[in-house]
């Protein structure tokens, strides 16, 4: 699983149990490592940045500290793995899916704040961008939008959106919260809950998995060992298609959605900066280039791989560094944000 912590880090949940944040400007892990109860499924980060929330096998739902990593406190109540799980958007609730059913709870003092609500091979679930809504996705049977408040189902797609597979984040909403967007093989389905309509549109590959990722904007889908971007609107692709060397097990966008996160079936992960496959009305400012780092299963290892960088990376690099040294430092931080996210410390 994988998630950005911020527009500088990003996290990884292993099939060990192991949880590692990574700097994506050097691919330096960032604090101790988390230890769950087993395979991880899910992982997500609160916009208040204050917690991490992974999804793992054993029915284990944790919340951790994002400053120390340390375990703050743990959902037991599933009674099979955890294959999804999601923050609300003020960071006071949590959502998580086991094979049956969604629970939601208090992430400050882990209590359910609604009875478990069923639905059959669950296997992802969402907070709608205001979080009064979650939207779960289900292995055969469709997708349910709840209400946060009490549970009632307010849409229900019936079999439709089906992912047909246990895929990893198989669902976004779009920015406005009107539109849910479900990946499933060679496919992505949108439905309109507001009118209770769906449309449908072919991606690059007939892959049984799908995960998806949006900024609202467009929508980031994996199908095999390639990712394709997609515009919310037009539903028609953006940009080229991103190629893998191996099977992609996950995906995430940054906050600003300029960065793609791909955890592929090899353990790594790898980082792209989007500027360099979308125009750029779909993110605010380019920055940086792309990096690719990877940690694998077992021993945390790091690879870096800058073969992908830009020719001038390195100029710009020692160009920063001299200003910097100089005092010239408004004219070291121009080069530096065209080089690392936000600030780069030199």
């Amino acid at each position: 699983a994988v998630a950005f912590a911020d527009e500088s880090q990003v996290i990884g949940g292993y099939h060990n149990g192991k949880i590692r944040r990574w700097k994506i400007e050097d691919g330096q892990q960032q604090g101790p490592t988390m230890q769950a109860s087993g395979k991880i499924f899910s992982v997500v980060v609160s916009q208040d940045g204050q917690r991490i929330v992974t999804g793992a096998r054993g029915g284990r739902a944790t919340v951790w500290d994002a400053a120390t990593h340390g375990k703050v406190l743990e959902f037991t109540e599933h009674c099979s793995d955890v294959m999804g799980a999601d923050i609300s958007s003020d960071s006071t609730k949590v959502v998580s899916v086991d094979w049956n059913h969604a629970r939601i709870f208090s992430i400050a003092s882990g209590k359910r704040l609604l009875p478990p609500l069923p639905h059959p091979h669950v296997s992802g679930v969402k907070f709608s961008p205001d979080g009064s809504r979650f939207a779960t996705v289900s292995r055969d049977h469709g997708c349910l939008v709840y209400s946060t408040h009490n549970g009632s189902i307010l849409f229900d797609s019936g079999k439709k959106g089906s992912t047909n597979s246990l895929s990893r984040t198989p669902l976004t909403w779009s920015s406005d919260g009107q539109q849910l967007f479900v990946g499933s093989q060679g496919k992505i389905t949108c439905f309109d809950i507001s009118k209770s309509i769906s449309s449908e549109w072919s991606i690059h590959e007939n892959k049984p998995r799908v995960p998806v990722a949006s900024n609202g904007r467009f929508v980031a889908c994996a199908a095999g060992s390639s990712v394709s971007l997609w515009d919310c609107v037009s539903h028609k692709q953006i940009g080229g298609t991103i190629i893998h060397a191996t099977e992609i097990n996950c995906v995430a966008l940054s906050p600003s959605g300029r960065y793609l996160a791909c955890g592929s079936a090899d353990g790594k992960i790898a980082v792209h900066n989007l500027k360099d496959v979308l125009p750029s009305k779909y993110f605010d400012n380019s920055v940086g280039e792309h990096v690719a780092f990877g940690s694998t299963e077992h021993d945390g290892t790091i690879t870096q791989d800058f073969t992908a960088l830009s020719p001038s990376l390195p100029s710009l690099i020692e160009r920063s560094k001299a200003q910097a040294a100089k005092g010239l430092w408004e004219l070291a931080l121009q080069d530096a944000n065209e080089v690392c996210i936000g600030i780069l410390l030199v």
